[in-house]
């Protein structure tokens, strides 16, 4: 059994290492997302880590679709990253359009259908009982994967980890992550510092009410975070 999990991992990381000879660069966790959606048969990839305050937050992802869901579940504040983020255990979901799914994430899951999304697995990223996010793979077909690429998946994760948090054959992640995300990070989280202060209320729920604001009329978080920081929208106690 260890021998074939060696043997599985030397596998994931010569392919990380093939893709990243083909730009010839070092391996990165942009390879690692990548062979992790290949392994389970995705149409792409995202990656979200939990941040200092305990908030999941979107990293990066693969492809222009994947960037809206996994920036969709930041925004809605429900998903499979931010389920496998706070659980830890992987997550399969075999058919988005099952009313199991659609109970689960009532806001996202019909996001997700509408761009041609299938199912999702989502691949915890921790080390031992911390938990650190998930790599979400979006596939175009229903069904579960495989038990094998369900294994190479998990061992993308843990390349994720060595990769993230060391220097070694390769850039830090914060050489890394997509300047978009993290742009719009900042901006949200200076909207819900300011959220706060004019209702009162603590960090998270004034997270809460940015992201009602935003569903209730249909707007990205960061379009509503922009307007709140310029003082074009201003929340007040009981409005």
């Amino acid at each position: 059994m260890t021998f074939r999990r060696h043997d599985r991992a030397a596998l994931v990381w010569m392919k990380m290492r093939f893709l990243a000879s083909e730009t010839d660069s070092a391996v990165t966790v942009e390879h690692a997302c990548v062979v992790c959606g290949e392994v389970l048969e995705a149409a792409g990839a995202g990656l979200t880590l939990v941040a200092e305050k305990g908030l999941p937050e979107p990293i990066f992802a693969t492809d222009e679709r994947s960037r809206e869901l996994e920036e969709l579940q930041f925004t809605l504040g429900e998903g499979p990253a931010l389920d496998v983020s706070r659980g830890g255990m992987l997550l399969v979901v075999t058919d988005v359009t099952s009313s199991e799914a659609t109970l689960r994430w009532p806001l996202f899951a019909p996001e997700a259908i509408d761009r041609g999304v299938k199912s999702i697995i989502a691949v915890p990223i921790q080390t031992g009982a911390i938990k650190l996010g998930a790599v979400d793979c979006y596939r175009e077909f229903a069904g579960a994967p495989s038990r094998e690429g369900q294994a190479k998946a998990l061992i993308c994760a843990e390349a994720v980890i060595t990769l993230a948090l060391t220097d070694a054959g390769g850039p830090v992640l914060g050489e890394l992550i997509d300047r978009e995300f993290t742009e719009h990070r900042a901006r949200v989280h200076q909207a819900t510092g300011v959220v706060s202060a004019q209702l009162g209320i603590g960090l998270p729920d004034a997270l809460a009410r940015l992201r009602a604001y935003a569903y209730a009329n249909d707007r990205k978080l960061e379009e509503v975070a922009e307007d709140v920081v310029r003082r074009r929208v201003t929340f007040r106690p009981h409005s």
